[in-house]
């Protein structure tokens, strides 16, 4: 399988950002240095002075010592004229008051990070983002979850994933003979509403798809689709089959959990081992389509009497001593696919010797996830897909752009690219109709061959 290309940080503009970052700790650190790094004016909010001493004298930062959640403190910071403010403490409540008192001082925008699921379930009663006036809740676990789950379903899904907020997937098929889709153009194809062929590769040729595009048998084919319509796929370009995957599961993490959610609508077999037999009751209870078993995942036996090798994919995410174990031994006995999270992003080369496909870290993964949100860059290129020369655009529509109030329709065959996802007003983005209408100062993900960025911006007006 094709590798992950990096997610772009967009340099073009001029326009730099004005952020202050509330908790100097790993993650705001981290964050900090990104967006230092990006020509951002960062100041760091902190109590601790040796930590804020240290992020000056490696970071090109502004630092200030006090409590982040203090109006006065958010003031001095220079809080009401900031493009951003994010709240990346470790506690929880702190950083909701903190994104809550930035908001009211005149803040552009607000990120507070959670850690406790309560905040971030989709299915509340309650919308603690908008109760604390928080323009974005970010998790550091839910983000790596996300990460691995769509490295999972296709090494592309991130951007997507980043853009629409978990409501689109990217997804791959290989068309077969006994599929709807062979010998039809894609005119002809029946798509589930909310779906859409972004890119087709046959043999070692990848393109982009027009209307008149004929599929064969072989060709590989990859769909954006709206995740609620994924199960309409089935049978279009492949016989009805079970497509379910074997995934094995080390360690009972916030991770680990927010992983098994995010595959949930797919179906899949998880087996999740966890050492810890309160956890591993805790998890079985809340995760009810997932087998837990209580078992040590580094023990060769067990490996052996619950045929773990027979897995497709493994995923180690407990602490970093267990992580490296377990995924060696899945190297080991020969599981095609051997993801891992680390805490400690040094030890990256080092699993990566053992022979683990992607090493994931928590600190990486939610800084991508704050730049991409706080980026209100006209022009993003994200990633391309793999093996082809398609290349996905976030992108912003401007005003004087030829496209705008009027239906995706009227956009010719030839205008050499695909509108994958659009904006809405939740925020979100979904995979839009022929009868979408664009609409000036949103953003739209672009599918276009590499060479032609120069072309999609003057029509998008992204100058």
């Amino acid at each position: 399988m094709d590798a992950l290309l990096p997610l772009h940080v967009p340099t073009e503009s001029s326009d730099f950002m004005d952020i202050i970052i509330c908790g100097g700790g790993e993650i705001g650190g981290s964050a900090a240095s990104a967006m230092a790094r990006r020509g951002d004016n960062v100041t760091v909010i902190d109590t601790s002075e040796t930590r804020l001493s240290y992020l000056e004298e490696h970071y090109d930062i502004a630092k200030l010592q006090g409590n982040a959640s203090s109006a006065e403190t958010l003031r001095v910071a220079g809080a009401s004229n900031a493009d951003a403010v994010i709240a990346a403490t470790g506690i929880d409540e702190v950083n909701l008051v903190c994104a809550n008192v930035a908001a009211s001082l005149g803040a552009g925008r607000t990120l507070a990070r959670v850690n406790h699921s309560l905040y971030l379930n989709d299915d509340s009663d309650v919308d603690y983002a908008r109760l604390f006036s928080v323009d974005r809740l970010f998790s550091p676990d839910r983000a790596t979850a996300r990460a691995i789950a769509a490295r999972l379903r296709n090494p592309s899904a991130l951007a997507v994933e980043r853009f629409a907020r978990g409501s689109i997937e990217m997804i791959s098929f290989e068309v077969e003979s006994n599929g709807k889709a062979t010998g039809m153009k894609l005119r002809e194809l029946e798509m589930p509403e909310g779906s859409r062929v972004v890119a087709i590769k046959r043999e070692d040729r990848g393109r982009l798809p027009t209307a008149d595009s004929r599929l064969k048998t072989g060709d590989q084919v990859t769909v954006v689709v709206d995740i609620d319509r994924i199960g309409e796929l089935d049978g279009i370009f492949d016989a009805h089959q079970d497509r379910r995957r074997s995934i094995a599961i080390a360690g009972g993490s916030p991770s680990a959990v927010w992983v098994c959610r995010a595959l949930q609508s797919h179906g899949d077999r998880i087996s999740l081992f966890e050492t810890n037999l309160p956890r591993a009751e805790e998890l079985a209870a809340k995760l009810d389509w997932v087998s837990v078993i209580h078992a040590d995942p580094t023990a060769p036996e067990v490996f052996e009497d619950q045929s773990i090798s027979q897995a497709d994919a493994f995923l180690a995410l407990g602490e970093d001593h267990m992580n490296m174990l377990s995924s060696a031994l899945a190297c080991t006995n020969g599981v095609p696919l051997v993801m891992a999270m680390t805490h400690r992003p040094g030890l990256k080369p080092l699993m990566k010797q053992l022979g683990v496909s992607e090493v994931f870290s928590q600190r990486e993964s939610v800084r991508e996830d704050i730049i991409h949100f706080i980026s209100d860059s006209p022009f993003e290129r994200l990633n391309t897909i793999p093996g082809t020369p398609v290349e996905l655009i976030r992108i912003r529509i401007g005003s004087r752009s030829s496209l705008t109030e009027m239906p995706l329709r009227s956009l010719g065959a030839d205008a050499g690219m695909v509108i994958a996802a659009a904006e809405d007003d939740s925020d979100r983005g979904h995979v839009p109709g022929p009868d979408h209408v664009l609409t000036a100062g949103r953003h739209v993900l672009v599918a276009c061959e590499q060479g032609r960025e120069k072309e999609v911006r003057k029509l998008f007006d992204a100058s």
